[in-house]
């Protein structure tokens, strides 16, 4: 890789906080023990770190609504970014400090767009808050950063498609950079999905062999790219993805291709 010409990324999303134990003494009085924070994708973070032509930046998805860029100038600072369950609500809204001001601040899903116009590239990976999500958790129906995506959201107000007995990725376009040389005869199963319906014009990459239903697909818009992968890659859905032989080399090709630097 160019050492002095790395590919920046931003991921944001893949954060969880568990309380283990709430007490409730009387009606004045509480007791949280055993709250604990959860980064999910931290392997597949580390693993670019540890690249000399990778420079990372996570941002947990409460940390969005403060942090995340507002200007093209600092958006433009990146090369890919990844939004992985993380809803949209966390990126258009702001601080509540910041909610009784009109008007409260740029529209950054509009934001994502136009990154990606001109030239930018744009991930979503899923989850309980990608996409359509968990209830419409992830709310993206409608909204630039659907326009952007190869994939439209589905209207209905649940998207998720559980397969606790695990779906296979079938290739369907083993040349493209995103997905060739890798040991997909070994990837372990997922437990889930989003499902979505893949745009005129886009590429699907891989199906899921147990029901055919999209997985990953790619295209261009304007002068950048984006791509939509419908599982996950951290638990529970990608619960087995992070060991697998082929996880880092894969998220390095699509982090690659995404940022016009794949390998010929």
């Amino acid at each position: 890789m160019d050492k002095s010409n790395p590919i920046r990324i931003l991921y944001a999303g893949d954060s969880w906080m568990t309380a283990a134990t709430l007490g409730a003494f009387s009606s004045f009085t509480y007791d949280l023990r055993g709250a604990s924070v959860e980064y999910q994708a931290q392997e597949i973070i580390d693993a670019w770190r540890s690249e000399s032509g990778f420079e990372v930046e996570y941002m947990a998805a409460w940390d969005t609504l403060a942090h995340f860029p507002e200007t093209l100038e600092t958006i433009e600072k990146f090369d890919v970014i990844f939004l992985s369950d993380i809803e949209s609500d966390a990126i258009v809204l702001y601080p509540p400090e910041r909610s009784a001001q009109a008007p409260m601040g740029p529209n950054r899903l509009k934001l994502l767009r136009e990154f990606v116009s001109r030239g930018g590239a744009l991930a979503m990976i899923g989850g309980y808050a990608s996409f359509t999500g968990r209830h419409n958790a992830g709310n993206y129906r409608g909204t630039p950063v659907e326009e952007v995506l190869p994939v439209n959201c589905l209207g209905w107000m649940d998207d998720r498609q559980e397969t606790p007995e695990g779906v296979s990725p079938s290739i369907e376009i083993p040349g493209h950079p995103v997905v060739r040389g890798l040991p997909w005869d070994v990837c372990p199963v997922f437990n889930g999905y989003n499902r979505v319906q893949v745009k005129p014009g886009a590429e699907i990459l891989a199906t899921f062999k147990d029901t055919g239903d999209p997985m990953l697909a790619v295209w261009e818009y304007g002068s950048g790219r984006s791509l939509a992968f419908t599982s996950d890659v951290a638990p529970h859905w990608g619960a087995a993805f992070q060991q697998w032989s082929g996880c880092g080399r894969f998220m390095e090709q699509m982090v690659r291709w995404l940022a016009h630097r794949e390998v010929v």
